[in-house]
């Protein structure tokens, strides 16, 4: 315990005696000591809620920045995945229609078409370009090449994410 006048200070407590207390340059370091302390009393919720705040948003920050990492390399696999199924797709059929001798324009200028959609597909995030826009363009021409290649399939046996399932028998009743 420190006595300075007719304050005593014990642990960070002030204890304000009733003498008059003179101004001076001694008296007015401690008022503002004392008001210091006050301010850290009073404002010691705030500080810590900012130093909690802080914290919390620098972390979520981080654990965002990954997961976001992650999920767009998901992402951008599945995606890609998609585009080599449908340029596979047209490689393949662009060959079995060269070895054909009636070879119908009209198959090949659409298939030409979805090869030519797939390999302009954006390979870098770019603000301007909408990616799931051409996305879903690029299934719409896949959907129309398979109606004029005249496959008749159900489109759970034809899709780029999974294998293709087994052919179903016929069944009469």
């Amino acid at each position: 315990m420190q006595i300075l006048g007719n304050v005593r200070i014990r642990n960070c407590c002030f204890i304000v005696g009733t003498a008059d207390i003179h101004h001076s340059p001694e008296t007015e370091n401690m008022a503002m000591d004392f008001n210091d302390v006050l301010d850290d009393i009073v404002l010691a919720e705030e500080k810590y809620r900012q130093m909690g705040f802080t914290r919390g948003f620098s972390l979520g920050e981080e654990v965002g920045w990954r997961d976001g990492y992650q999920l767009g390399l998901q992402r951008g696999a599945q995606i890609a995945t998609e585009l080599g199924f449908y340029q596979g797709f047209v490689h393949a059929w662009i060959t079995v229609l060269e070895r054909e001798e009636i070879a119908k324009q009209r198959k090949m200028v659409a298939l030409k078409a979805l090869l030519e959609m797939t390999k302009n597909f954006p390979q870098v995030n770019i603000a301007d370009e909408d990616m799931f826009e051409k996305l879903h363009k690029i299934r719409a021409k896949f959907k129309q090449v398979v109606s004029i290649l005249n496959i008749n399939t159900q489109e759970s046996e034809l899709h780029p994410e999974g294998e293709p399932s087994s052919p179903r028998p016929e069944m009469s009743f």
